[in-house]
């Protein structure tokens, strides 16, 4: 019985033995396959294409909030990485109405640097 649906986000290994991350374009209930469209892998010629997996030699993620500024940066890497631009818009709205909303926040220092949304320090 299939338990993936076209669009889950899934982690696994393909029969060569490669760890991949991805999206799911395809599946055949019949044969418990289904085509995922790596994002990571170990082996750096497998992403962005596509391979077939056996459903059990996969993983459904867990969804990331949306409610999250970091999770949403991440998935706008992620859209730039893709050429997603419907996707990169949406979420840059999303974002932008996150910061509109946290505006009064205080941006996160250490000893008087700020921290950049990649982790690194600057220095004001």
């Amino acid at each position: 019985m299939m338990k993936f649906e076209i669009s889950d986000w899934v982690q696994g290994k393909t029969v060569d033995g490669e760890f991949i991350q991805g999206y799911i374009e395809t599946t055949d209930d019949q044969r418990e396959l289904v085509r995922v469209r790596v994002v990571q892998s170990d082996h750096e010629a497998a992403v962005g294409k596509a391979v077939t997996v056996h459903s059990s030699w996969l993983k459904q993620l867990p969804l990331n909030s949306l409610n999250d500024r970091k999770n949403i940066e991440s998935l706008i890497d992620l859209a730039l990485a893709t050429y997603d631009e419907t996707w990169f818009n949406e979420l840059s709205d999303r974002l932008s109405s996150l910061q509109h909303e946290g505006k009064s926040k205080p941006k996160s220092r250490v000893r008087g640097s700020l921290i950049n949304r990649l982790g690194l320090y600057e220095n004001k």
